[in-house]
């Protein structure tokens, strides 16, 4: 049973979605305008200052709103059913699994391709770890990215997708099988990754060791949209290799 109260639950998902959206913390009379709640603004932050003290919400200054913490995600992810993501039409399906179809002989072209249409339906960087080479794509999507228009900000995330060590040590916390898996910030145990997420998936090439494609981008990732694009992709490419 959750901690939470219908109410609070209730309150949380319409923070994360709003905050995915723009960004920015969240504060309760912009809430209550936007979502149509059916809260008085004092109700809306009595609950906002719970969620806080569980440790669902962040509140950088006091006079400040509030934005999700690594739970807070993780309690988001998990209340997704199947029916909520938003699936890739089939129109677009069928024209990147022809696309990749031609690339079948030459597998490193392949994953290349891969990435770039990863990337294109993400709008954030992809990265695959196969056969001990590194691949990514979607680079320029980064300056789209707000938490990335500062300087330091995206010198850090650029300097993670090339380091091939830190990226692989983080993807092995991993299960290994067909499953999406999903790690947020202190989730994975190294400073560096602290504000990102990364949502991937295990694949192997021709039986080789363990590989991953993977879409790495801020906390505030739009989950509902990659999701679905990390398993297309990776079913796809597993589908095509093993035809």
């Amino acid at each position: 049973m959750s901690e939470l109260t219908q109410r609070q639950q209730d309150l949380l998902l319409s923070i994360i979605r709003e905050f995915t959206k723009t960004a920015e913390a969240v504060g309760s009379i912009s809430l209550q305008s936007k979502y149509k709640l059916d809260l008085s603004p004092a109700t809306i932050r009595n609950e906002m200052a719970a969620l806080v003290n569980l440790g669902y919400l962040f509140q950088k200054h006091n006079s400040g709103g509030r934005i999700p913490t690594t739970k807070g995600w993780r309690f988001f992810i998990e209340s997704l059913s199947t029916e909520e993501l938003n699936q890739i039409d089939e129109v677009t399906k069928e024209k990147i699994k022809e696309e990749l179809y031609g690339l079948r002989p030459n597998t490193k072209n392949l994953i290349r391709k891969a990435m770039f249409e990863l990337s294109r339906l993400s709008l954030n960087p992809s990265v695959a770890i196969i056969e001990n080479e590194l691949y990514y794509a979607g680079l320029s999507e980064m300056v789209n990215i707000p938490e990335f228009k500062e300087y330091d900000n995206l010198r850090r995330i650029l300097k993670l997708m090339e380091d091939y060590f830190t990226l692989s040590e983080i993807l092995n916390k991993g299960t290994s099988d067909d499953e999406i898996n999903i790690i947020i910030g202190e989730e994975a145990e190294n400073s560096l990754f602290t504000d990102y997420a990364v949502i991937f998936s295990e694949i192997r090439v021709m039986n080789s060791q363990r590989g991953y494609i993977a879409v790495i981008g801020p906390n505030r990732m739009d989950y509902l949209n990659i999701i679905p694009a990390v398993k297309y992709i990776t079913d796809t490419i597993r589908y095509l290799l093993s035809a």
